[in-house]
This record gives C-alpha cells, structure tokens and sequence, in this order.
C-alpha cells in the first residue's frame, strides 16, 4: 500500500524518469502541457501552512459494520467513479477494516508535487482542497501520496479527492459520511485532541511521519 520513496521524489526527477509521460500519454494529456507547468518556478511551493486548527477524521474500527454507507453516500452525492474513490472501505481476510479517504495531512506531499498550485490548505481548519479546474492532469499527486487518496477521474481528465465537506461545514453540518454513519465508528474533530487518542501508526499502513494525516484509527480489541 505504501508509496513511501515517491513522497521524496522531485517533479523533475519523476519526469525524467519517464514514469508520468507515460500516464499523460494514457489519459491523453499532452506531455508538453506538464512539462510547460513543471517550468514554473515557485508552484506548489509553501502551501503546508500552521492552521488556526486542524481537523481530522477518527475511525473505530470495533464500532464499524461493514455497511459502507460512509462510501455510497460520498459516492452517491460527488458521482466520483468507482476507479477513483474518494473514500473507501478497506477490508483484509482476518476481517480487519479501516475506512479512509483523503487524511488532510499537516504537510501534504499532493500540495508539494503539485506543478499548478490546484491544492491549498485552509488557514482556518487545515483541510487540504484540491481544484480540479486547474489540474493538467499529471498525476504528481498520485503518486506523492502514501495514502493513495488523489485519484484521476477519467472523464474529467483530472484529480479530485475527498474535501472534507467544507461547504457543508463552513454552514455548521458535519461531513455526510460522518453524517450518515450508524454506530458513529467514523468521526470528526480537533486533531490536538484526536491525537490523545491514537494516531495512524496502523496495520501497514506508512509511517506518520511522511505526512503528519490528520486521521486516527482505533483497532478494535
């Protein structure tokens, strides 16, 4: 599941190394459209800022039925394709599960990697947004982040990713899939007291230290 060598991978390196030519080729984006946006200087850079807060999701996994409501709301009311979740339901065969989308990192490489500045975190929270509108469609992101959450929507022709629900948020609601969650195994809240209770440090998954996610998953017992 880890990617973790390409968080230290520079866009330059990448293209050189021919890896996202041949993912623009596929999804049709024209090389020299990536290679123009990887000329500019300065994008992409700074935007892992110090939040007045940071919020993040808690999954507790002992709480957790399976039912997947979580991902058929998101997917239901974003229309994301199936191929390119914003949130999912991961399972193994010792019946294990944790449901994650996008962990809305303290310093997220998506942001770093990112030739056209479409990432930015919020001052006021910390959620990591990305604009599809400005994406080339490169897939920088993709392969920067550990937690496989930016996906290249095919007929779109670009990233998006998980949000937060911030519009929901900034009108006072709670993000739907917390929302609809029947045993409140996936939660929201400030990471400072989140954090208190466990972190992401969890079967397999990278190391925190990547990206600092601002998500915490409590195992069951």
């Amino acid at each position: 599941m880890s990617r973790n060598k390409s968080v230290t991978l520079s866009r330059r390196t990448v293209i050189k190394g021919g890896i996202l030519l041949g993912t623009a080729i596929a999804i049709g984006v024209m090389p020299t459209k990536i290679l123009q946006a990887e000329e500019k200087v300065g994008v992409g850079e700074g935007v892992a800022t110090n939040p007045k807060m940071q919020v993040g999701f808690s999954y507790d996994e002992g709480k957790c039925i399976k039912c997947e409501a979580c991902v058929k709301t998101c997917q239901a009311n974003y229309k994301w394709e199936t191929e390119a979740p914003w949130r999912k339901l991961l399972k193994n065969s010792e019946g294990d599960s944790l449901s994650m989308s996008c962990n809305h990192c303290a310093d997220p490489a998506c942001a770093k990697v990112c030739p056209v500045a479409a990432y930015s975190k919020r001052e006021s929270d910390g959620i990591v947004i990305q604009n599809s509108a400005k994406c080339v469609g490169c897939g920088y992101c993709t392969y920067a982040c550990p937690y496989h959450a930016p996906n290249i929507q095919k007929q779109l022709g670009a990233v998006s990713k998980c949000h937060f629900c911030y519009q929901l948020q900034d009108a006072g609601n709670v993000p739907l899939c917390v929302g609809v969650c029947p045993t409140q195994a996936l939660t929201m809240g400030d990471m400072k007291e989140l954090s208190k209770k466990g972190d992401l440090n969890y079967k397999g998954l990278p190391n925190t230290d990547i990206t600092h996610p601002s998500m915490i998953a409590i195992p069951k017992e």
